[in-house]
């Protein structure tokens, strides 16, 4: 079960556009915020994850091995949790690991990707505790096939550098919020709007060739984050 904005939802039923609870790692503020995209996978295994809210209630989480829990001021994938280890709840108190079993019984698994912060809380069916912190699966950008169209190439051709006010043979069709940083943020990129005139504005080569490099190292951090937060 997700903590949704509509009360607790099974993950399941949770479409594109439902708003869930999360958590911005680095601020540590809590909202709710969209869901981009819900998906399925089917696992061999199945990870039991017995936990305490150390005032009477327990409950048990049922997860693919790969998923992260957040333990401890790090990320756990789910068959690394350890006997001990203190979850987070919605409300920022803790909730006891008291027995990990993994067992060789195929799960059809759920997973969100959320945007802004990639995070949710889950809880099981029948507990009468609070949500625990879980990381989201937001697959690392691929840049899209035709980013920008014919039109919006021919729309920036003998205007200004946006940057230094230069101009060259051939200028380039630039996105004012690049669409990596677009996917990041939001963990999706509104395609109607990246093909609209609007969305772009005139770079020289120079410009767009450093402004490429810095947000290639943009996209590499926000890779690794992922890799150490999702280690699947």
């Amino acid at each position: 079960m997700v903590r949704t904005a509509d009360g607790y939802k099974a993950i399941a039923h949770i479409q594109a556009g439902d708003r869930v609870l999360s958590k911005d790692e680095a601020s540590g503020e809590t909202g709710y915020k969209p869901v981009t995209a819900q998906y399925g996978n089917l696992y061999q295994e199945t990870v039991y994850i017995k936990v305490s809210d150390g005032i009477g209630n327990s409950q048990t989480l049922i997860s693919n091995k790969i998923h992260p829990f957040y333990s401890d001021g790090k990320w756990i994938k789910a068959e690394d949790l350890k006997t001990g280890n203190r979850l987070l709840s919605e409300s920022g108190k803790t909730q006891i690991v008291r027995n990990i079993i993994v067992k060789p019984t195929p799960l059809k698994a759920y997973n969100l990707t959320v945007a802004n912060w990639h995070t949710y809380f889950v809880k099981s069916s029948q507990a009468e505790t609070e949500g625990v912190w879980v990381h989201n699966d937001c697959p690392p950008y691929k840049r899209p096939n035709n980013a920008t169209t014919k039109a919006q190439r021919e729309s920036v051709q003998g205007k200004p550098c946006v940057e230094y006010g230069k101009l060259a043979e051939k200028m380039i069709a630039d996105h004012k919020k690049p669409l990596v940083v677009e996917y990041y943020e939001t963990g999706t990129i509104d395609k109607s709007k990246m093909r609209a005139i609007e969305s772009v504005q005139p770079q020289c080569p120079t410009c767009s060739a450093k402004q490429g490099g810095r947000l290639s190292q943009y996209s590499k951090e926000q890779k690794r984050k992922l890799s150490n937060g999702n280690k699947k």
